[in-house]
């Protein structure tokens, strides 16, 4: 049998033991407040019947003692006797359905005939109020004589007898009943007390057997594996336990065997392993070295490129803008000669500015050093204002710009001035690389937490070979310079770095000849404020 099997049956057993136990308990503990159930309301049920035949006793001698000294305010008068007779009657009323409620199915004819008597209780004594309230009325109209003649004749004709012996009959009926659940209550506890300590005898010889025969069941594997385990730690690999049966010490001493061959395998692979460790790690050092210099290389040259190019950027701007700023602010020249050129270059220098910072921006981003302003944005107010400067813009090539106005109010964390920018480069592609008379469509929606701006425009399409190279620094598509000679390749780039500084995703879907679908989608929860 396999040693699981064996706990297996062990727990069943402990199990069974356990809830036996419960039951037992259980069942005890209910027995047990059913009886002092049972007794406390018989005592209280004899105390009652009790006070009520001393009440009712002391009644018919206040009657007595009324009729023969007239005076009826004595602290024991029958009008107090009457209410203290009622309130035994009531509550021996209460503790008679109280105890039927609980009793055995056998003993409820016992406690209904008890309620009958209660009754026949109640009715002798309402009879004995009646005749009593006779005499009463001949004492009031002042003919006590005849009054007194009366009740000596009701109490010789036995007007108390029958009450004083339902009475009588019912506490000894009450008694007995007291006697008897206190005798069923000693019975229970014995019994009880028998059996408890039967179950525990019997539980304590189970558990020291079981535990006999799983001790012996595990003496003897243990010890072999503890001392295999010490062979091995002595580094003694060539040691096996001897194995027989099928239980599960012996699957572990077949594992055990199978681990040390292993081991001796792996020593060996080792050794060998480790003389050639020392000429591997040689080269690989070498191999990383190499790495480590060609990346050093990399980053000089993106280094020196972006300040190439923003050397050669910035120093004709500065040229041009300053010299146009001082055409302007000539005194002794004819100014409405040359001053809309002027402003011109001016204009296009600050556009030029524009694209170095563009690029610089692009630099810091991808070295995680782009900085927002993250603040809240309504996107649908955002996105319509920049509509409406690309229809302007759209006007001399007669193509179309649409949002819809309807679109509910969306809010995110962005920075503003960035958002806008991205939306002008958008659009300004769109409508570059459109046809006259097509059509630009700007969507937006929100989804689980994201807000995706859908920018669609039915131009002149993206090469499936350069969709991805779009989004490289002054790359264009192999069909961009047909459509417009002009841009630098800095758009896309640009608009790639805005979303993912806000920790947003852009992706693009065109066909050639039937336009572009550009998808910006942002985070409606911004990481957190960068200043």
């Amino acid at each position: 049998m396999r040693y699981r099997t064996k706990l297996l049956i062990a727990a069943c057993l402990l199990l069974a033991m356990s809830l036996s136990a419960a039951a037992f308990s259980y069942w005890g503990v209910a027995q047990s407040h059913r009886y002092w159930i049972r007794s406390r309301i018989a005592h209280e049920q004899l105390e009652r019947q009790l006070q009520l035949s001393r009440h009712s006793q002391q009644l018919f001698k206040a009657w007595t003692d009324t009729l023969l000294t007239g005076l009826s305010d004595r602290p024991l008068g029958e009008a107090y006797l009457k209410k203290v007779i009622e309130s035994d009657m009531s509550a021996l009323e209460e503790l008679s359905r109280r105890e039927l409620a609980i009793v055995d199915p056998e003993e409820r004819r016992a406690e209904l005939a008890e309620v009958h008597r209660l009754a026949a209780i109640r009715k002798e004594y309402q009879i004995a109020l009646d005749q009593l309230a006779k005499v009463d009325q001949l004492r009031s109209r002042g003919r006590p004589d005849i009054a007194w003649q009366n009740l000596v004749e009701l109490l010789r004709g036995g007007l108390d007898r029958k009450l004083n012996e339902l009475i009588e009959v019912a506490v000894a009926d009450e008694t007995a009943e007291v006697l008897r659940i206190d005798a069923a209550a000693t019975k229970l506890l014995t019994r009880l007390e028998r059996i408890s300590t039967i179950h525990a005898a019997l539980a304590l010889l189970i558990t020291l057997g079981l535990a006999i025969v799983l001790i012996q069941g595990l003496r003897a594997p243990l010890a072999a594996l503890l001392h295999g385990t010490r062979k091995l730690a002595e580094g003694d690999l060539s040691y096996r336990i001897s194995v027989s049966g099928k239980d599960e010490f012996a699957e572990l001493g077949r594992s055990f065997n199978n681990m040390a061959g292993d081991l001796q395998d792996h020593q060996k692979a080792l050794q060998d392993a480790r003389d050639n460790l020392e000429s591997i790690v040689e080269e690989r050092t070498e191999e990383l070295r190499q790495a480590n210099e060609s990346l050093r290389k990399i980053d000089e040259t993106r280094r020196a490129f972006f300040a190439d190019i923003s050397h050669e950027l910035r120093t004709p701007l500065t040229v041009i803008r300053g010299e146009g700023e001082i055409a302007l602010r000539g005194r002794n020249k004819r100014v409405a000669e040359y001053k809309h050129s002027i402003e011109r270059v001016v204009e296009q220098a600050k556009h030029l500015s524009v694209l170095v910072g563009d690029l610089l921006f692009i630099a810091r981003q991808g070295a995680d050093a782009a900085k927002l302003k993250i603040r809240p944005v309504d996107v649908t107010q955002l996105v319509g204002s920049v509509v409406g400067d690309a229809k302007i813009m759209a006007m001399n090539k007669d193509v179309g710009v649409a949002f819809a106005e309807e679109t509910p109010h969306e809010t995110i964390d962005a920075d503003p001035a960035r958002l806008r920018q991205l939306l002008l480069i958008l659009l300004d592609n769109a409508v570059r690389y459109s046809h006259a008379g097509g059509k630009v469509v700007v969507g937006l929606s929100r989804q689980n937490g994201t807000v995706t701006i859908r920018i669609a425009d039915t131009g002149v399409g993206i090469p499936q070979e350069d969709l991805e190279s779009v989004f490289e620094r002054f790359r264009r598509a192999g069909n961009a310079a047909e459509v417009n000679d002009e841009g630098l390749g800095l758009g896309l780039p640009v608009a790639k770095a805005i979303v993912e500084a806000h920790g947003g995703k852009i992706e693009l879907e065109s066909k050639v000849g039937e336009g572009t679908t550009v998808l910006v989608s942002l985070p409606e929860q911004a990481e957190g404020s960068r200043a």
